[in-house]
């Protein structure tokens, strides 16, 4: 019998030609398999670990999905929501007061500002289609993400034609010179008026030229100039007129997907994105991402799903039923998923804006899909759509409850500046 000095330098030589793999395990000391064999036990395991998952129906999904996001009474705190809608891109007049503060149990704007002037969030203008004007308006899409992972969500198209505009050229100019400027100083040396300024601040917004390390500058681009007007009347002494923060040029290039970017990078992108949609979903599969305007192909997350739950990151299987293809879950949503398929004591009342990463129906359970325009807004019973506001008309599904239609009524028609977190049984908040 050969010596275990024989038999180890024997393994380490299989090991090089890719036959045996050493694989780490506490209580066995030097546990060899043969690789084929490994990979097959592997499988074995993960399609025995599938099957033992029960499924929750689509419209248990979706009430999984209100408690998920704090869009019942529990509610959350502004650094929980931000997580939630990381990647997200959305109008920006809806930000505030439809998605974040929907979210918070208690929201304030100077809190979300000095997330962004502390360097731990980004905003910027994503590079998908819209037909809108070319200035800033309220449906323009932004996007807030962690500073130190805008590169892997980022990406520039950049429109020469909007820097061309003489006002727009200058500022942008100014910006490539000196870098990062506050509003007064480019003010000062573009030698600009305010309402030129303005104007060529919004173009280059609009155009993802430019962007601000706060919040504040994207309000103040958005406000009615009456409502400025009427400010300044009756502003105090030594009260600022400009926003906080500093504008500067983005300094990510490229497309994201760009086959010249280095393996290495292109995993960490994955990573991060997976797990965002993860945090934001709880269960991630191909039919609740589709309104996901800044994912890479599917097949690609795919692959790196996969990887997470050989890792015993996440839990694969059939979670929700009436879906094709595979479905991945974060561990820790488990137990709300289950908890959601069992009928509630009383209804689950919310509304949501139509921009909102819920807006589902259509997609996850039947019925019709509601357009994510800014002033569109759905109407929730534990996470269903039952009722819709387009324009000025209340437009109800069928099969809603009378008191669903009761609520539908009330809330629908209103735009709260702070909404709360939504309805339970017949009160409203």
């Amino acid at each position: 019998a050969a010596d275990e000095d024989t038999l180890q330098r024997a393994l380490l030589n299989l090991q090089s030609e890719g036959f045996a793999i050493l694989m780490q395990d506490a209580a066995t000391e030097n546990l060899w398999c043969e690789r084929r064999l490994l990979a097959r036990i592997h499988r074995y395991s993960r399609e025995q670990r599938r099957r033992a998952v029960k499924p929750v129906t689509p419209s248990a999904f979706m009430h999984f999905l209100v408690k998920w996001h704090g869009l019942d009474d529990a509610g959350g705190d502004l650094d929980q929501a931000l997580s939630l809608l990381q990647g997200w891109a959305a109008p920006a007049a809806i930000w505030e007061h439809a998605l974040l503060a929907g979210r918070c149990g208690e929201y304030s704007p100077e809190q979300l500002d000095l997330r962004f002037l502390n360097g731990q969030l980004a905003w910027f203008r994503p590079a998908i289609a819209t037909e809108q004007a070319g200035t800033i308006v309220s449906a323009t899409p932004l996007a807030i993400v962690p500073r130190d992972s805008i590169r892997h969500w980022q990406t520039i198209s950049l429109d020469p034609a909007a820097i061309m505009d003489t006002a727009a050229g200058k500022v942008h100019k100014l910006l490539e010179r000196h870098g990062a400027m506050f509003t007064a100083d480019i003010e000062q040396q573009s030698g600009l008026l305010r309402p030129q300024l303005e104007l060529a601040l919004k173009t280059l917004v609009a155009a993802g030229a430019i962007s601000s390390d706060a919040f504040s500058p994207v309000r103040w681009l958005l406000r009615p100039e009456a409502q400025k007007l009427r400010a300044a009347r009756i502003r105090k002494p030594r009260t600022p007129s400009l926003p906080v923060g500093r504008w500067s040029i983005p300094g990510i290039a490229g497309k994201n997907n760009d086959t010249q970017v280095p393996a290495a990078d292109r995993q960490q992108r994955l990573a991060t994105i997976c797990q965002s949609l993860l945090r934001r979903y709880g269960v991630v599969f191909r039919a609740v991402i589709q309104r996901e305007p800044l994912l890479p192909p599917w097949r690609e997350l795919l692959g790196y799903l996969r990887r997470m739950e050989d890792r015993g990151e996440v839990r694969g299987g059939r979670f929700v039923d009436g879906f094709s293809g595979e479905q991945f879950a974060l561990p820790e949503a488990l137990g709300l998923l289950r908890e959601s398929a069992e009928p509630g004591s009383r209804p689950v009342f919310t509304v949501i804006s139509a921009c909102d990463p819920l807006n589902l129906g259509g997609l996850i359970t039947p019925g019709v899909k509601t357009p994510a325009s800014s002033g569109n807004r759905v109407l929730l019973e534990n996470g269903v759509p039952v009722a819709r506001i387009m324009g000025e008309q209340v437009e109800e599904f069928d099969r809603i409850s009378n008191q669903a239609r009761d609520v539908a009524q009330k809330r629908l028609p209103v735009v709260r500046p702070w909404p709360g977190r939504g309805l339970t049984g017949s009160g409203a908040r």
